[in-house]
């Protein structure tokens, strides 16, 4: 009877709960996104990939912890993972590469998304955002289809195994 089903993905824990499967898994935009904090963000782009787009804030003390993971995470030669992190909060591009310069991170791209065109926080969802933002910060994972497979609330450790046997789950279940 159950000879066909998938298996779970592998368990991943943050600092504000685990790995949340979706179902249905919703397709992420197939349009690009121009955000009026200037970021171009094209979900399309990467089909074939697992993405993990983390939304976070410069003023986030859990987000500050996250960065340097998410940036050795990024530095992997990982051919099949593109890491987007994404600045929710406003300053924009210059407060962020300061930021990244500040704390040595070199190997993240800089986005940001001010006004919740693609992650928003409020119900009424003013920017008409796709992904919402629970907490920060949150990971959202696109598997290789285009579709949003899950999310991990607060910080989670990038560099560990059990971050690495999801992302290879998720590439082979996509």
């Amino acid at each position: 009877r159950f000879a066909g089903a998938s298996p779970l993905p592998p368990i991943l824990h943050s600092s504000a709960g685990q790995y949340i499967q979706l179902r249905p898994k919703p397709l992420a935009p197939s349009q690009p996104i121009e955000t009026r904090g200037g970021s171009l963000i094209d979900f399309a782009s990467y089909r074939g990939k697992v993405v993990l787009v983390n939304f976070w804030a410069t003023w986030c003390a859990p987000c500050v912890y996250e960065m340097p993971s998410l940036d050795r995470l990024a530095s992997s030669n990982n051919t099949d993972l593109v890491v987007l992190p994404i600045a929710v909060a406003d300053g924009g591009k210059p407060v962020v590469e300061a930021f990244y310069h500040r704390l040595g991170l070199t190997h993240l791209g800089v986005y940001v998304d001010p006004d919740q065109q693609i992650g928003f926080f409020y119900e009424k969802n003013p920017g008409h955002g796709m992904f919402p933002l629970y907490a920060l910060p949150i990971t959202y994972f696109i598997d290789p289809h285009g579709r949003v497979a899950g999310y991990v609330p607060g910080v989670a450790h990038w560099n560990s195994p059990q971050a690495a046997a999801l992302i290879r789950y998720l590439a082979k279940a996509g």
